[in-house]
């Protein structure tokens, strides 16, 4: 049986049952970065590669403050239901330097994924950013987040470049690397 999605803006009531969804990711598979030549002569190339132990990581542990911050400051914040059950969310910022948006978040729950949740909250979010006029959205996933890189592109988003430090300040540290990902609204 097919449940409904409903996509609706978040509200301060959605904020608890938003902090005990399953963020959990595998990490099986990850897209590595390979640099070679020497400065200012880069090359880098981004390879799947397999983990031997792969282990599971947190998307993000988000806590009742964390999320009403976000719901004050965001330039759209949608939470989807899945046959009335809270799935996930995603947080638009849009920043006064540029005409593109950011997903600076998109989480669903676990044992909801693969059921239209995250497709719904994308689509959402593609007709905000048309609304305003945008030129693209972007999305940073980690590298060791296969699932969120393939769900990414299954929706026409492209790697447009990584940032290796944000979250770690080793270059070789394996999944650390983030992503710099975008789709154009044309």
């Amino acid at each position: 049986m097919v449940r409904p999605v409903c996509v609706r803006p978040a509200v301060e009531d959605d904020l608890p049952a938003l902090t005990q969804l399953d963020l959990s990711y595998p990490t099986d598979r990850v897209l590595a970065l390979r640099r070679s030549g020497r400065a200012p002569a880069h090359t880098f190339a981004l390879r799947w590669q397999r983990r031997e132990a792969a282990v599971e990581e947190v998307y993000a542990k988000p806590t009742v403050d964390w999320l009403r911050a976000a719901l004050a400051r965001a330039d759209l914040f949608l939470v989807a239901e899945v046959g009335g059950e809270m799935a996930g969310y995603v947080i638009i910022l849009v920043p006064t330097w540029t005409d593109a948006g950011e997903i600076t978040d998109l989480a669903v729950h676990r044992p909801l994924r693969r059921r239209g949740a995250g497709r719904a909250l994308v689509d959402a979010a593609l007709e905000f950013a048309r609304s305003r006029g945008l030129r693209a959205l972007w999305a940073e996933p980690r590298a060791d987040n296969a699932e969120a890189i393939d769900f990414y592109l299954a929706l026409g988003f492209r790697i447009a470049g990584f940032n290796d430090r944000m979250y770690s300040n080793s270059d070789d540290e394996a999944g650390r690397v983030t992503l710099l990902m975008y789709r154009d609204l044309d």
